[in-house]
């Protein structure tokens, strides 16, 4: 032994390394195959990390590892080493096999005994390794480790009768079936042991294995199956070591089950026509959820909706439906049945009862013709009504109004009749008798009574038209009348004479007529009378119409202001006559210290609302009316918009710059004085230039001019003469106006 110590180390000092190896893995085999070498058995499950054991340790002196050797029995070379010559055993140089182990291996020589750590281990893992162990001083040594590596198995599928897998649910089935399934478990070594449970209890099964597939295969079977199976848990159970942790396979039986009930809520209740119900049909204890569906009379309902409750055993089916008095009497019925389940669908209804407001229809009297009633005749109504429950009242209506009884105006109610004594036009009209009962009331389709009579003159026509001479208006006369089928004739009335108007002059379009007429002299001035006829009669009143000479139209009158604010205010006047013309207005408002316009605007009405003022200011307003033949004389007012708020006004007043030159008193009297020299004047240079006359009139006509300047004179004050707003001659017909008969070289 010496001289193998003397030879080994003689190699390790002198031999290149791979000779070493070689040269030392061939004594060790051949020492060890003669000596006694200690024997480790393992167990390790597929994917732990394996500390495989080595006694590195020595007892003498001075002694270490110098290299640690890994075989396996079906490799004749190392599959890992840990070379220490030369170095610290924590900087070892190390190698694996990459057919083996690869990365996966690490010696650890800290450990007591020493320890190859393989991580991940595989199911090639598996085998018989042997360690040796080389020192410096001490012999080589080897150790023997049995490893054995448990497989679980791979996966377990269950599968119905059928052949389907299962992975959650297995069904559905219907109560009554009887169930077989079978659980397959492939691979594991060693062999699998099979079991099942139901809801935790064990089940008993056979096992058998499957030499086609190479699986094991166990088969359990189930039934006749009730309501109380539903949610049952099976589980397939696989293991084969104690320290493997069992594979296994679950699924819930799924059943299906046809309803136990079904109840049409509210039955046998009486229904209103024309309203719209929803109705409630129930059903549980199905599985799935029931489809629930209506029938009326054998016929299909469509549009319901269902809903299903939180737990899934109740089913509610709502009908919408508007019932009418047709379908008193039908049989309304919902039935629930499931699909999925071979049996017989429940049904529940009830005969429906429909309440329906009165339905009423007017009848006239027999013995009258609708078409040929004139005035002066009687009429009755019979008022025919169908109602469930029975009517308690019936009221008569004449357009939309209730008709009270009233003998003295020959309005005559009793029970569902209707006399009415003398019929006038003012009669006609639409008629309707109303039912009343629980339900509400019904009212009939309106009757229209039509009331003949004779023509009469329509209300609110233009009666004056204000025409030049030689100009052509268009006179429109329109009668009331039924029937409307009337002829027109046309009479002219003046103070001389009276005319009947050609009839290439008129012309007619249903109950009214058109006249042009063209006054040429002074006596074509006058009035004008329409007179129509019907089959029913003459026309007793004429139309009278007044063919004036046109003119400017009147001032207007009785102007008032209204909501006047800081920055606005609204005119209001009344109009004047239109001199037979049709006529509009026209506002003016000035500033009455600038005299500058701030606003004008015209109107079809005597109404103006005048925007965008200025606080604590005084304006003058001027209101107009006009036509195509001139416009009227000016009203005239003065108007005062709100100051603002007292501190707005301070402000402004410290803010106002003054006034280059103010108004003192002494300024004050200084331009009165002024003023009345030169009036003075002016009076003394007309006194010596005119006659006593004619001063006297134009004194006359200065005091009118005034007068309607500072006044607001009437439609009468037309005759006085004025200057109009703008400073125009206002009227030159005007007789009091004297023509300005001055030449220019006099004045």
């Amino acid at each position: 032994m010496k001289v193998y110590r003397r030879g080994k180390m003689a190699c390790l000092n002198e031999c290149p390394v791979q000779v070493c190896f070689l040269l030392l893995a061939a004594i060790v085999h051949l020492a060890t195959s003669v000596k006694d070498v200690p024997l480790v058995t393992m167990e390790a499950v597929v994917g732990e990390t394996i500390y495989l054991p080595c006694n590195i340790s020595t007892h003498e002196p001075g002694d270490n590892v110098v290299l640690v050797l890994w075989y396996r029995e079906d490799k004749g070379s190392p599959i890992y080493s840990a070379d220490t010559r030369g170095r610290d055993v924590t900087s070892a140089k190390r190698w694996s096999d990459d057919a083996v182990f690869g990365n996966r291996a690490y010696f650890l020589f800290e450990k007591q005994p020493g320890e190859l750590a393989v991580q991940n281990a595989r199911d090639t893992d598996g085998g018989v390794y042997r360690c040796r162990v080389d020192f410096i001083v001490a012999q080589t040594r080897n150790s023997i480790v049995n490893l054995t590596i448990i497989v679980p198995p791979e996966r377990v599928v269950i599968r119905d009768q059928v052949g389907a897998e299962r992975t959650t649910v297995a069904g559905p089935y219907s109560e009554g079936d009887i169930i077989k399934l079978r659980c397959d478990v492939y691979g594991g070594r060693p062999t699998p042991a099979v079991s099942w449970y139901r809801d935790g209890v064990p089940l008993v099964a056979e096992t058998k294995y499957m030499a086609l597939g190479k699986h094991l295969r166990s088969e359990i079977a189930l039934g006749p199956l009730t309501r109380q199976d539903l949610h049952s848990k099976l589980v397939c159970k696989a293991n084969n070591h104690v320290r493997a942790s069992p594979v296994e396979q679950s699924v819930q039986i799924d059943m299906n089950f046809a309803p136990l009930n079904i109840r049409l809520i509210g039955a046998h209740q009486p229904l209103s026509a024309g309203h719209r119900y929803d109705l409630l049909c129930q059903s549980a204890g199905s599985r799935p959820a029931a489809s629930i569906t209506w029938f009326l009379d054998g016929v299909r309902l469509d549009k319901s909706k269902e809903t299903t409750s939180a737990d899934g055993n109740q089913t509610t089916s709502t009908l919408s439906i508007s019932l009418n008095r047709t379908d008193a009497g039908k049989y309304l019925s919902c039935k629930a049945y499931n699909t999925y389940v071979p049996s017989d669908a429940l049904e529940d209804g009830w005969q429906l009862d429909i309440q329906h407001v009165p339905d009423a229809f007017v009848r006239l009297g027999s013995s009258l013709d609708p078409d040929s009633i004139r005035e002066g005749t009687d009429v009755y109504f019979d008022c025919i009504v169908t109602a469930h429950p029975a009517v308690y009242k019936v009221e008569w209506k004449h357009n939309n109004k209730t008709l009270p009884h009233n003998i003295s105006q020959g309005v005559i109610i009793s029970n569902h009749s209707l006399v009415l004594q003398g019929v006038s036009r003012t009669t006609a009209g639409n008629y309707s008798c109303v039912g009343f009962n629980a339900e509400g009331e019904g009212s009939s389709p309106v009757f229209p009574l039509n009331v003949m009579y004779a023509p009469t003159c329509a209300p609110n026509q233009q009666r004056v038209y204000g025409v030049a001479k030689q100009e052509n208006a268009e006179i429109r006369c329109i009668v009331d009348a039924n029937p409307p089928d009337v002829e027109f004739k046309w009479t002219f009335n003046n103070s001389a004479e009276s005319i009947d108007v050609q009839a290439s002059h008129i012309s007619r379009l249903g109950t009214s007529s058109v006249v042009s007429y063209t006054p040429m002299t002074e006596l074509d001035y006058g009035t004008l009378l329409c007179v129509a006829t019907n089959r029913i009669g003459k026309q007793r009143q004429p139309c009278v119409f007044h063919i004036i000479a046109a003119g400017r139209p009147d001032q207007v009158h009785n102007c008032t202001l209204a909501n006047v604010s800081m920055t606005s205010l609204q005119v209001r006047c009344f109009e004047g006559f239109n001199g037979g013309l049709a006529q509009s207005f026209f506002l003016e408002l000035r500033d009455t210290q600038s005299q500058e316009v701030r606003f004008n605007n015209t109107s079809p009405v005597p109404r103006f609302a005048v925007p965008n003022l200025h606080p604590s200011a005084i304006y003058q307003l001027a209101v107009y009316a006009f036509n195509s033949k001139g416009k009227s004389e000016p009203y005239v007012m003065s108007a005062a918009t709100q100051r603002l708020p007292e501190k707005q006004m301070n402000s402004e007043k410290a803010e106002r710059p003054r006034s280059p030159l103010p108004l003192t008193p002494t300024l004050s009297i200084a331009i009165g004085l002024g003023a009345a020299v030169l009036i003075g004047s002016c009076a003394i240079v007309l006194a010596l230039k005119f006659p006593c006359g004619a001063s006297r009139r134009r004194n006359k006509e200065t005091a009118q001019s005034t007068t309607v300047r500072t006044s607001s004179p009437g439609p009468s004050d037309k005759s006085v003469a004025s200057k109009d707003y703008d400073g125009n001659e206002s009227d030159e017909k005007n007789p009091d106006v004297i023509p300005d008969t001055i030449d220019s070289d006099d004045q």
